[in-house]
């Protein structure tokens, strides 16, 4: 298991070190806690990114 810091995952995730910050305060994303400290597991991160994936209607919907 591969934990990333705020940070890290930061520069995985190409988003500014607040929105990490704020996502964790507000539970969006998933972390880990030990102690005072707060780390990532990448493999869970890559699992979250891919579930906030919007595909495309059908075009028969439209």
């Amino acid at each position: 298991m591969e934990l990333l810091t705020i940070k890290e995952a930061s520069a995985f995730l190409k988003m500014k070190e607040s929105w990490i910050r704020s996502a964790v305060f507000k539970r969006d994303i998933p972390y880990i806690k030990m102690g005072a400290l707060i780390r990532f597991n990448k493999n869970e991160l890559h699992q979250w990114l891919e579930r906030q994936t919007i595909l495309p209607r059908r075009s028969s919907e439209w």
